[in-house]
């Protein structure tokens, strides 16, 4: 079955895992136990510098988690509290800026 990021994945994976392939849900299971383990600061060092190394090796890949976390930290915004927000916001600014790079050249 295609699922939303064109991935192929079991129905039942998919309906389990909110919609997401075998790889993606890694991926993503991986960065929750990493900010559960060591803070959310680790977390924003570890998926940048990752996403980074992989642009230039799977573009529909890196689109397709950098789409994932999106919508994660999107609707994750409105369940937290104030606190937290500031990290999350942090978050969805990063993976916005990757997702649509600016030409540093254009500001001078």
């Amino acid at each position: 079955m295609n699922i939303r990021c064109g991935h192929l994945a079991d129905r039942s994976f998919a309906n389990n895992h909110n919609g997401l392939c075998r790889k993606c849900h890694s991926n993503f299971s991986f960065l929750l136990d990493l900010e559960e383990k060591f803070g959310e600061d680790v977390v924003v060092e570890y998926w940048y510098g990752m996403i980074l190394i992989r642009l230039s090796d799977d573009k529909q890949a890196t689109q397709c988690f950098i789409e994932h976390l999106i919508d994660f930290y999107s609707n994750k915004l409105s369940e937290v509290s104030s606190s937290k927000q500031s990290y999350i916001q942090k978050m969805l600014y990063m993976l916005n800026s990757l997702k649509k790079p600016f030409d540093i050249k254009s500001f001078v």
